[in-house]
């Protein structure tokens, strides 16, 4: 489940499915049906369902509770199914269901529409999940929101006691305690008899790592094993009656906790360096999930950019109430202000924590713009994008993408023929064609995302930070007024980190950036462009994002540069680097004369992946982890030292539409307290001390 390293696989083995005489789905390596050959709909309500109470226990629920389902096997999501259709019945209308499954071998789309055909009360439910369904099986989490995220779906795809350590915290055994635990089981997958190395101690001490106190679980099985194993982490196990033939089955619930390993026994590590280490853990549970009761704020963002507009909408979709702070007098005027931008990402067949980074986050942020682009043609369009390759070495990286990543239908290479046909202009060569990409517009992607009357959006020039009584922030102007005060604040304002005491030392760079606008009349063959196009830079449709019929592509990249300003210089540039790719995309007599454009300043880290977590308190953390100084192995039992209710989401660079998403759902997870939506690696990939820990171990902070 951590960062793929070199050599490794992109994607997991898919399930090899034949189908029985019953038309039913049969898993070839394990010779086990995936349900009943009775009614594996009936099956999956009797035993998990019934068993668990979980018609009663969410009926019971209050007004914006949750609850947390986990499931080891998704299959074919049958039992998923399931219980999404129990929880629209008896849960209320605002609650959160959010559902952690496990599965080692993945069905293909196709395999998992045609197994759940015969189910047609569960139809609209089923199309819902195919269509949402990961278009790469990558390993690691896959997030899936369904009825306007008040059910989720995280899919850990891998070996299924890695999938559920991806779960947890951390491994360290001090600091393993979920920040919301599961309170209900389906313990599923083949039988112990068919799958032994599924069912073992192990995957029994995780789910009771990951349970909330008095948890149920119910399976199918009532193998000997398996009820020594559940009562062995604390489980207290009953046989019940099992489903048709089936003469038993196991139920239960969770007695009182066994005490943790003593310090300084460890799991086997999943983290980029192999160590056991809990620098990354907070040692609390954030901020509570209740819907606000009142006026009062309960997070303020800094920020009105694609990373605070995207917060905000998604805290307030949890329940919260917002206050969104924004310096100028409308969203979206910096680095996010770009009247189009290209939504893509670079993962690679190298493998490593970057590319399953900019795997996870492309995968994500295509689920989660679809339904802008269908709700508003303002936003943006799904035109597919299209990674034109320059060279014979592109081809080669591209193809071995595709082979890396098991020619999922996430992308797939177009010869020269095939890559015209699909652009409608004359290309160099053919490239790699994502078709569920496109292109948006951010600041009117921005207003849409702020449209809440949880969210309250404010002018307010921000100053400075103050922790005062009761574990509240205030946040005060130039003047020292308070503009407002909430227990959580987090700070999106990209290159404004450093003017805050407690963010003065994380690392960012302020990189220069100029697009320029073509007139599509005088545009030649670039007027019919049908997708957007990527290579050394970008260009987009012709399109009225801008207010007029423009070509919009670019960009310059000139660090260090502070200026704003539109420059002939860089427009020059732009029009070069994109002749340079694109020889015949526009007229030979097109001139710069006419172009128009903007320039602003992205925020970029040293290792070029965004900063998406709490705010470490750098003197407290530098002191706890000094002896990382003398030795970069230190296991070191202590979490890591944090600014309580402080948090931060920047330095997503030029990538901002393709990382903030993903990075934006795992920051609304930490401040809610739900469950993961990345694994362990990508969680510490993009945590802001990692830069502190880093230099610490180099001895040099």
């Amino acid at each position: 489940m951590s960062g793929a390293p070199n050599g490794a696989r992109g994607h997991v083995p898919s399930a090899t499915i034949e189908w029985n005489d019953q038309g039913q789905p049969v898993a070839r390596d394990f010779d086990d049906v995936y349900f009943s050959r009775e009614n594996g709909l009936a099956e999956s309500r009797y035993v998990f369902l019934q068993q668990n109470r979980l018609e009663e226990r969410w009926a019971a629920l209050p007004p914006g509770g949750q609850f947390v389902l986990g499931e080891t096997g998704f299959g074919s999501g049958l039992n998923f199914l399931a219980a999404w259709q129990c929880w629209r019945a008896c849960a209320p209308s605002d609650a959160t269901l959010r559902f952690l499954s496990v599965e080692a071998f993945p069905m293909q789309p196709s395999d998992l529409a045609r197994a759940l055909e015969p189910w047609t009360e569960l139809s609209s439910l089923a199309a819902s999940l195919t269509n949402a369904y990961p278009r790469c099986l990558a390993p690691g989490l896959h997030q899936l929101d369904f009825d306007n995220g008040l059910v989720q779906l995280t899919l850990a795809l891998g070996e299924a006691l890695e999938g559920l350590q991806a779960f947890l915290p951390s491994l360290h055994p001090l600091h393993r305690l979920p920040p919301r635990g599961v309170d209900a089981w389906m313990l599923d997958g083949f039988s112990p008899a068919r799958n032994p190395a599924m069912w073992r101690s192990a995957l029994f001490e995780a789910i009771r790592d990951l349970s909330a106190p008095g948890a149920t679980f119910a399976t199918f099985t009532a193998a000997g094993e398996v009820r020594r194993g559940l009562e062995a982490v604390g489980f207290d196990v009953r046989k019940a009656p099992g489903f048709g033939r089936k003469r038993d089955m196991l139920n239960g619930v969770l007695g009182e906790p066994a005490a943790p390993p003593p310090t300084g026994q460890f799991s086997a590590s999943p983290y980029p360096d192999g160590q056991p280490h809990a620098w990354h853990v907070q040692p609390s549970v954030p901020t509570s999930t209740g819907h606000s009761s009142g006026p009062d704020t309960d997070v303020a963002i800094i920020g009105g950019g694609l990373a605070g507009c995207h917060l905000a909408a998604r805290l307030a979709r949890s329940g919260l109430s917002v206050k969104l702070l924004e310096a100028e007098p409308a969203l979206a005027q910096g680095g996010s202000g770009n009247a189009q931008g290209v939504l893509y990402a670079k993962p690679s067949a190298r493998g490593g924590l970057a590319s399953h980074f900019n795997l996870a986050a492309l995968l994500f942020a295509q689920r989660h713009y679809a339904p802008f682009w269908a709700a508003n043609p303002r936003l943006g369009a799904a035109t597919g994008v299209l990674h034109v390759a320059t060279s014979e070495r592109d081809v080669a990286a591209q193809s071995a993408l595709v082979e890396f990543l098991g020619h999922a239908p996430l992308c797939r290479m177009l010869d020269h023929e095939a890559a015209e046909a699909t652009a409608g202009v004359p290309l160099p060569r053919g490239g790699l064609w994502f078709p569920d990409s496109g292109w948006l517009a951010p600041p009117d992607l921005c207003e849409a995302l702020v449209a809440s009357p949880a969210i309250h959006v404010q002018q307010a020039r921000v100053a400075r930070l103050a922790r005062i009584d009761a574990g509240r922030w205030a946040v005060l102007d130039a003047q020292g007024q308070v503009v407002t005060e909430a227990p959580v604040v987090v700070l999106a304002c990209a290159n404004a980190l450093p003017r805050f005491e407690q963010t003065a030392t994380l690392p960012v760079q302020a990189v220069r950036g100029q697009v320029s606008f073509l007139p599509a009349s005088e545009a030649g063959a670039a007027a019919g462009l049908r997708t957007a196009l990527c290579a050394d830079g970008y260009v987009t449709p012709p399109g009225n994002a801008t207010g007029r019929d423009v070509l919009c592509f670019g960009a310059s990249f000139s660090p260090g540069d502070p200026g704003t300003d539109t420059r002939v210089e860089d427009h020059a540039g732009n029009l070069e680097r994109l002749r340079r790719c694109f020889p015949d995309l526009v007229p030979d007599d097109c001139s710069v004369d006419s172009f128009t454009g903007r320039a602003s300043l992205r925020c970029a880290t040293p290792d070029r992946l965004p900063m998406a977590g709490p705010a470490p308190d750098i003197p407290l953390m530098s002191e706890r982890f000094s002896l990382l100084r003398k030795n970069a192995k230190s296991a070191i039992p202590d979490a890591g030292a944090w600014h309580d209710g402080l948090y931060v989401s920047a330095g997503y660079g030029s990538r901002g539409l393709a990382y903030i998403p993903l990075a934006t759902e795992s920051l609304a997870a930490q401040i809610t307290g739900a469950p993961p939506v990345m694994d362990a690696a990508l969680r510490i990939g993009v945590n802001p001390a990692r830069f502190l820990i880093r230099d610490l171990k180099r001895n040099r902070a």
